[in-house]
């Protein structure tokens, strides 16, 4: 049996083909390929999940090489059995062939295994105009785990890191793992009583500080977190001004430090959830949990050493970090790190480093095309860019393809408790692209239940996502039994409303705390957004329920307007009413000059709804 998918965006069309391409199989394949409009073709055939060809598919391939060229027709992910037929045969003359991307490295490993198997592989982080290569890390990472030791930090010790990205902040990560301690990452935009309730919550003993926005003096900072109103004991300079290169000449006395090898399962990483809806929880999490998906989304998108990926979201979060740690850690992809997060400056650092790789939320992308120095140009390097947080509309994913054709967007469904559930792959349609989450990564499971009875449910039917895999989180950190989030068969409740779509791929319609019911209709925000975001001079939309005395719950858009354009709300409804039940139609459209954000880049929904219910005199 042989399955053959076919993907096509403009001229460009990739064949992906599963099973073994033989006597019984190639005249499927033959006749997929007769049907591709030939004139103006760039043929692209992916034998990731094919396990053998014969001469009947040979002929098959020839037959289409003889219609393109060498840069038209190329086949990718070739296996040694597939290979070797090539050699054999002599085609490997006749094509255009490249082998399986194989993983450099293992991640059933250690960050601290995996950072000395990487020493001798050059250049790993850029940051502030200069070069830092994997040694570089290895040694820098030596110098501050001896001090982080002589401070008492040991194996098992809870470490926090709080600083705005830096290639300090990346040091300080390596020298806590070289230790045995487990990082615990925390949001710099956060008050000192703020990040108190987090040490509490996760037992932090020493905090790495350093390059804190809005932070001046940083005694006052120290002080109120050394008060004995939090569990911080000490705390480590991470700053700007701290040179650790200065001190290279330290590293030969203790390179033989620290050596004691750890299990890449072992508890290494706590990542706070962000708190959108709630007291953050401590979500307790090892190398392996987070590298192996890191693993399944790369492996989707061809990663290799050549790329160079602009490493812009928040390190502390579970999207920021495993995109810049994970990535850099599997594939050896260069990471330019920005010291400068506003979208001006972004444009500029993928322009001048041709980055190939921009993992972000969607809101920093509309933000940058409306830049005075944005222009298509600069951003053309980018091959492939992972989106997250939120989705995206119709009308805006058109807008990006339009401006950037040449760059894939990927939809990524996670969260702090798995970091990658599904994702729309590399070449997938437009409509898989802006209505979905793409399709389960390998090793997740995920099963759609019944808010009414918790019964699973027929694909097709919504109902609230529960999810499976060896990637899951290991529990949340110090909350009672009852508090933890996997059932009696190790499935994890995400508190997402999703639907299974028949091909597979899902489609998430909203929170089950964001469901609005109104005089007892329930209302998807994720439906009616999706309709405001094409209303004319709306650049982004953020829908929710507020409180009504007769229905419950009325509905309520919030909206944030394209730059000198205005909102008619009657033209709006009278649309609206075109495509939406009289039911769903907001009754009440609040304009806001930008949407509030957690450190993490997603709406902070808590204080948007203070500030609609504010506009609303609703309080």
């Amino acid at each position: 049996m042989l399955v053959i998918n076919v993907n096509k965006n403009g001229n460009k069309v990739t064949v992906a083909t599963e099973g073994v391409i033989d006597t019984e199989t190639a005249s499927n394949l033959s006749a997929t390929l007769l049907e591709l409009d030939y004139s103006n073709l760039d043929l692209t055939l992916d034998f990731d999940k094919t396990d053998y060809i014969t001469s009947a598919g040979l002929r098959v391939l020839l037959v289409a090489r003889k219609k393109l060229t060498d840069d038209t027709m190329r086949i990718i992910n070739v296996n040694e059995r597939i290979e070797l037929v090539f050699k054999v045969t002599g085609f490997s003359d006749l094509l255009n062939y490249s082998g399986k991307k194989q993983d450099v490295v293992d991640c059933h490993m250690s960050f601290k295994a995996l950072l000395k198997k990487r020493v001798n592989d050059g250049k790993a982080f850029v940051f502030d105009g200069r070069d830092y290569t994997w040694e570089d890390i290895d040694r820098l990472s030596q110098i501050a785990a001896d001090d982080l030791a002589k401070l008492g930090v040991d194996k098992g010790a809870h470490v926090g890191i709080c600083s705005h990205n830096s290639i300090n902040w990346i040091i300080a990560f390596f020298a806590v793992q070289k230790l045995g301690a487990i990082a615990i990452l925390v949001n710099y935009g956060l008050k000192p009583d703020e990040i108190a309730t987090l040490a509490e919550i996760g037992d932090i003993t020493h905090l790495c500080y350093g390059a804190i926005p809005g932070i001046t003096d940083f005694g006052v900072y120290s002080a109120a977190l050394l008060s004995g109103k939090s569990t911080i004991e000490h705390m480590y300079d991470i700053g700007k001004d701290v040179d650790f290169t200065a001190r290279l000449s330290e590293y030969d006395a203790i390179k033989d430090k620290y050596s004691e090898i750890y299990h890449f399962d072992d508890p290494s990483v706590i990542i706070f959830t962000s708190g959108s809806t709630g007291k953050p929880k401590a979500v307790l999490s090892s190398s392996f949990n987070i590298l192996n998906s890191v693993k399944a989304i790369c492996a989707e998108c061809n990663f290799s050493s050549e790329d160079r990926a602009c490493a812009f979201l928040p390190l502390f979060h579970v999207f920021g970090f495993a995109s810049c740690i994970g990535i850099g850690l599997l594939y050896g992809c260069v990471e330019y790190i920005p010291t400068n997060n506003k979208p001006a400056a972004l444009i500029d650092l993928i322009r001048d480093n041709k980055c190939t790789v921009f993992n972000t939320v969607p809101t920093m992308f509309f933000a940058m095309i409306q830049q005075s120095n944005f222009e298509p140009e600069a951003l053309s390097s980018l091959r492939v860019s992972f989106l997250g947080g939120s989705t995206t509309s119709e009308s805006q994913m058109k807008m990006l393809r339009s401006l950037l054709p040449n760059n894939h967007f990927c939809n990524i469904y996670g969260m702090s408790e798995n970091p990658v559930i599904s994702m729309t792959r590399y070449e997938d349609t437009f409509e898989h692209v802006t209505q979905t989450v793409g399709r389960r990564v390998d090793g997740i499971e995920i099963e759609i239940r019944s808010l009414a009875n918790g019964e699973k449910v027929e694909d097709g039917e919504p109902g609230e996502i529960f999810i499976r895999s060896k990637e899951m989180i290991i529990s949340y950190y110090r909350l009672p039994i009852e508090k933890q989030p996997l059932d009696d068969e190790g499935w994890l409740a995400t508190g997402d409303l999703g639907v299974i779509l028949p091909d597979g791929y899902l489609k998430l319609v909203g929170r089950a705390k964001d469901l609005i019911i109104r005089g007892g209709e329930n209302i998807s925000p994720g439906e009616i957004a999706d309709v405001v975001a094409q209303l004319p001079g709306v650049a982004d939309v953020k829908v929710l329920g507020v409180p009504h005395e007769v229905l419950g719950e009325e509905v309520a858009a919030a909206i944030v307007l394209k730059e000198g354009q205005t909102f008619d709300e009657d033209a709006a409804r009278q649309t609206m009413s075109e495509k939406l039940a009289k039911y769903k139609v907001p009754a009440y459209f609040v304009i806001m000059d930008k949407f509030p954000l957690l450190g993490s880049g997603k709406i902070d929904a808590i204080t948007l709804k203070k500030e609609i219910l504010s506009k609303l005199n609703r309080e």
